[in-house]
C-alpha cells in the first residue's frame, strides 16, 4: 500500500471513528468501550470494508487502519462527552452549591462556555500529550525503567493515591432543613463516606471479578454474544455506577435553566490557562500506566496539583478547572494507548482493543529515538480526531444552550435508560442486568452525599491491589 493512499485510509477511518465517538460522546451512559467490544465481535465485518474501500490493503495495513478507528473514537468521545456533561443532569437550586464546575457555569448562564473552555483544554491536551511522550518513554522505559522498578509497590501506590483522593474532600456546604441558611457538614464526616464508598466499591469489584457470585447463573434473550469480561462485568458495572445514576438523578430533576449567553467572553488568564492545561496534562500522565486509575481520578488529582480546583467561587478558579478537565480527558486517552508500545501494558478499553487486532505483539518502543510505525499512526489519528472534534464540540454546545429550555429532562434520561437495559441485557445477559441496577444504587451515593465519583473506582483498585499483595 503506497503512503498516500494509506493516510487517505487512515484519515478516512479515524473520521468514521469520531463519528462513533461523538455518538457514545452525546449520548451519556455510552462509553468508547462499547464501540471496542463491537469492533471486536465483528471485526471480520470490518476487515471486510476496509478491504472493499483499499484493496492494495496488506495485513498490517488493516490493522493499522482499524487502530486508527479506535484512536479517532477515543478523541471525539474525549471531546463531545463534556456537552452532556455540562447541559444534563443538573441539579436543582437547593443542591447547586456542591455541584460539578461546568453545572455551576451552566447556571449563571455560562454552559457555552464551560464547553469551550473544556475544548480548548482537550485540544491542548492532545498537544502537549504528544510533547510529554518522549520524557514519558524515558521515565517508564530505559534508561530510569521506573515500571519496572515500582512494580513491587504498585498496590501500595494505589491506596496512596486512593487515600489522597479520599483526604482531598472538603466540607459540604449544605441547606438546613426549615431554614434559609447554609451550613457546612464536617469535613470528617465527607471522608468518612467517600472511604464507605471506596470499600463499598471495592466489595462489588471482588464479588464481580474474582468470584462468580453475581454471574454463575445467566441468560440471554439471543443467546450470548460475547464471553470477554469487558462486555460480561465491567460493561454494566460501570454504566451501573456511572450511567445508571446519572440518569436516574436527571429523571427527577426539576431544575430552571437559565438563558445562556452565546455572547460570553470565554477567556482565561494565559497563567491559568496555562496551569490548566499543564496540571491536566501531567495527571494524565500519572495515571496512564498505573492499573485501575481512570481519567477520573486524573481529574481529581489535576485539582490537586492546580489552584482552579471547581470548588472555589472564584469565576476564575471555575474556567481554570475546566481547562483542566478538557486536558485529563485527551491527554490520559493518548498516554493510556501509548504506554501500550512502552511497557506493554493495557490500561483502558481502547488499548485492549488495539493490542487485541494485533494477531503478533506489538513492537516496543525501542529505542526511544525509533517510534513504532503503529504508534506514529496513532498519534497522527489523535491529532486529525482532535482538530475535528473541537469544532464540532463548539457546534453542538451552541446547539444545546439554544434549545436546552425545551428539553424535558426527566422523558430523555427515561429513554437513554431504557436503551442502556436493552443493551446490556442483550450483550451481558439477565445477571448483567442485575449487576447494572446494584451498580446503580451504590452510584446514587456520591451525588447525593457530596463526595466526588471517584471513589467508585474502588470497583477496580480494591481487586488490583488485593491482587498485587497476593492476596488473591
Amino acid at each position: 500500500m503506497d503512503p498516500a493512499t494509506f493516510l487517505l485510509a487512515v484519515g478516512l477511518f479515524t473520521f468514521l471513528g469520531l463519528l462513533a465517538g461523538v455518538g457514545t460522546g452525546l449520548a451519556p451512559g455510552l462509553h468508547v468501550n462499547n464501540v471496542a467490544i463491537l469492533l471486536l465481535a465483528s471485526r471480520a465485518a470490518f476487515e471486510a470494508g476496509v478491504l472493499l474501500a483499499f484493496p492494495s490493503a496488506g495485513p498490517e495495513d488493516v490493522i493499522a487502519i482499524l487502530s486508527s478507528f479506535v484512536m479517532g473514537t477515543v478523541i471525539g468521545h474525549s471531546f463531545l462527552d463534556f456537552v452532556p456533561s455540562v447541559y444534563l443532569g443538573v441539579p436543582e437550586e437547593t443542591t447547586a452549591l456542591s455541584v460539578l464546575p461546568g453545572h455551576r457555569l451552566l447556571l449563571a448562564g455560562e454552559g457555552h462556555v464551560a464547553c469551550r473552555l473544556a475544548a480548548r483544554g482537550a485540544i491542548a491536551g492532545v498537544a502537549l500529550a504528544v510533547v510529554l511522550l518522549l520524557p514519558l518513554r524515558l521515565f517508564l522505559g530505559s534508561p530510569i525503567e521506573a515500571y519496572e522498578r515500582a512494580k513491587g509497590g504498585i498496590a501500595f501506590v494505589l491506596i496512596g493515591i486512593a487515600a489522597l483522593l479520599v483526604l482531598s474532600e472538603k466540607g459540604r456546604r449544605e441547606k438546613h432543613e426549615g431554614s434559609v441558611r447554609f451550613g457546612v457538614a464536617p469535613r470528617a464526616r465527607q471522608w468518612g463516606i467517600a472511604l464507605l464508598v471506596f470499600l463499598g466499591s471495592g466489595v462489588l469489584g471482588v464479588a464481580l471479578l474474582d468470584t462468580s457470585l453475581l454471574s454463575a447463573w445467566n441468560w440471554f434473550p439471543f443467546g450470548p454474544l460475547s464471553t470477554d469480561l469487558g462486555t460480561r462485568i465491567l460493561f454494566p458495572l460501570f454504566t451501573g455506577l456511572f450511567g445508571f445514576s446519572t440518569l436516574v438523578l436527571s429523571t427527577r430533576s426539576r431544575s430552571v435553566i437559565p438563558h445562556q449567553d452565546l455572547s460570553a467572553d470565554a477567556t482565561v488568564q494565559g497563567r491559568r490557562l496555562a496551569r490548566g492545561i499543564l496540571s491536566g496534562s501531567l495527571a494524565g500522565a500519572l495515571v496512564s500506566w498505573l492499573p485501575a486509575l481512570s481519567s477520573g481520578a486524573a481529574t481529581a488529582l489535576a485539582q490537586l496539583l492546580s489552584r482552579g480546583r471547581g470548588d472555589e467561587a472564584s469565576p476564575e478558579s471555575l474556567r481554570e478547572f475546566m481547562v483542566a478537565l478538557g486536558a485529563v480527558s485527551t491527554a490520559t486517552s493518548v498516554f493510556t494507548v501509548s504506554v501500550l508500545f512502552i511497557i506493554d501494558r493495557a490500561r483502558s478499553g481502547a488499548a485492549v482493543a488495539i493490542r487485541e487486532l494485533n494477531a503478533a505483539p506489538l513492537a516496543p518502543w525501542e529505542p526511544a529515538t525509533q517510534v513504532p510505525l503503529l504508534l506514529a499512526t496513532l498519534l497522527l489519528s489523535a491529532a486529525l480526531a482532535a482538530i475535528a472534534a473541537y469544532p464540532l464540540t463548539i457546534g453542538f454546545s451552541r446547539l444545546a444552550a439554544r434549545r436546552i429550555h425545551r428539553v424535558r429532562y426527566d422523558l430523555l434520561a427515561r429513554t437513554i435508560l431504557g436503551v442502556l437495559a436493552v443493551l446490556i441485557l442483550v450483550l451481558a445477559g439477565a445477571a448483567g442486568l442485575m449487576i447494572a441496577v446494584i451498580a446503580g444504587v451504590l452510584g446514587l451515593v456520591p451525588p447525593l452525599a457530596g463526595v466526588k465519583r471517584v471513589h467508585l473506582m474502588g470497583c477496580l483498585i480494591v481487586p488490583v491491589v488485593l491482587l498485587y499483595l497476593g492476596v488473591t
